[in-house]
């Protein structure tokens, strides 16, 4: 079944409210952008203690800036805002960022903040300042993330934010690190090679990481593509085809695929979704999506357990078709084997994997038999979690075993006669 990842926020960090997600097929997802330590840690424990074998996420901050402003700002239609910078300008709003500005490219002619929603002409741009001319009256909220078409980001700062935070969460019981603004397979690398024991999700969410998202899904554990900055960093009209791009690639590969951003947001004010919610989710699975994911749906919302109950009911009546782009066998290992999997119907399968590697080759061969993993690696473990379909994980004796010894334990403790 379609999976639900729920993020943890203010309004649902309660354990009856935790048990209350866990009546469904939910994992648990925390932003690392919003919250202290002390409070994930205490989110932590509120998830464990309600749901021991729960998959927790933790959305590691990335190097998109977000707005510094602590209190909300009324911003007019035609109003001028400068964004960064140090010395305020005297006839203009001044918003102070919480990272530096990507490097712009000097023919863009707009950008946005949350998510694409607020558009502003730009009137000038610098390294560490971005004067635009909103299209609208809004009201800005704090922390508020801001998005120009085409930028590209600083890896190196992008590392290093990731290195500071995760210092200081690493002795967090999680299972996966979300990170955010991943636009090369190089990062994703870098990180694995820091925390290995990570189940590591990379956020496709601009225009480089659109660029590189083969080599990003090949290095990553499962991918999350987040269509509010990537429509607000590409633009709006390519948004479907980069979807159905990374998505397709994604189950070539054979990996779990998160969808991200607005899928029932009507309802943290009503009863019902919007028919293109509706839409929208129908479509997510039938590309291959094995998650969906809700964000201020369930962390700020008052009626979180109702939106979550919905959507399990409406996820059970789904069944995904992925459209996906098949890695050539030859550019596996054991080309033949995978060959035959796709061959075996419906009949049962027991695979051994040490790392994981033969899971993603089994998956990508799409066969319709139940799927049983005999493994000790607890990432290998976690990552069955993240998957659609039901993946039964059997542990083998830590004693050492030859590969076909360990086969002919696990059949006889587990056969079903």
């Amino acid at each position: 079944m379609i999976k639900i990842l729920a993020t943890i926020g203010p309004s649902s960090d309660s354990k009856p409210i935790i048990e209350g997600f866990s009546c469904h097929d939910v994992l648990f997802r925390l932003n690392g952008s919003h919250g202290n330590l002390s409070w994930h840690q205490q989110a932590v424990k509120n998830i464990r203690s309600q749901v021991d074998e729960a998959f927790i996420l933790l959305d590691v901050p990335g190097v998109k800036p977000r707005t510094a402003n602590e209190q909300a700002l009324n911003i007019k239609r035609g109003q001028n805002v400068i964004f960064g910078g140090s010395v305020p300008a005297e006839d203009m709003v001044h918003v102070q960022l919480t990272r530096p500005l990507p490097m712009i490219d000097p023919s863009e002619k707009c950008f946005s903040v949350n998510d694409g929603q607020y558009v502003f002409d730009i009137l000038e741009s610098g390294e560490q300042f971005l004067i635009g001319q909103s299209r609208v009256d809004f009201t800005l909220l704090p922390r508020k993330g801001l998005n120009v078409p085409n930028s590209i980001y600083d890896e190196k700062k992008q590392l290093s934010i990731y290195k500071e935070f995760i210092t200081h969460v690493v002795d967090l019981d999680i299972d996966g690190l979300g990170l955010s603004f991943v636009q090369t397979g190089e990062l994703v690398e870098e990180v694995r090679s820091l925390f290995p024991n990570a189940v590591l999700v990379s956020k496709i969410e601009n225009t480089e990481g659109l660029k590189n998202c083969q080599k990003i899904i090949e290095k990553s554990d499962a991918i999350m593509i987040d269509r509010g900055d990537l429509a607000a960093e590409i633009g709006l009209s390519g948004l479907y085809d980069a979807v159905l791009e990374i998505s397709a690639f994604t189950k070539g590969a054979g990996k779990p695929l998160i969808m991200a951003t607005e899928n029932l947001g009507s309802m943290m004010t009503r009863d019902v979704p919007s028919k293109s919610e509706v839409m929208s989710i129908a479509h997510s699975v039938q590309i291959g999506a094995d998650c969906i994911m809700l964000s201020e749906e369930t962390a700020v919302a008052k009626n979180g357990l109702m939106i979550v109950s919905w959507l399990a009911e409406y996820l059970e009546k789904l069944t995904p078709t992925a459209r996906v782009h098949h890695i050539p066998p030859d550019q596996k290992k054991y080309p033949e084997i995978w060959q035959l999997v796709k061959h075996l119907g419906e009949c049962p399968v027991l695979l051994m994997s040490k790392s994981g590697y033969a899971l993603f080759d089994f998956i990508a061969a799409q066969p319709k038999g139940d799927v049983n993993i005999v493994t000790n690696n607890l990432k290998v473990k976690a990552i069955t979690k993240l998957f659609s379909r039901r993946i039964r994980v059997l542990p083998a004796e830590t004693k050492q075993n030859t590969p076909i010894e360990t086969i002919w334990e696990v059949v006889a403790k587990n056969k079903v006669s």
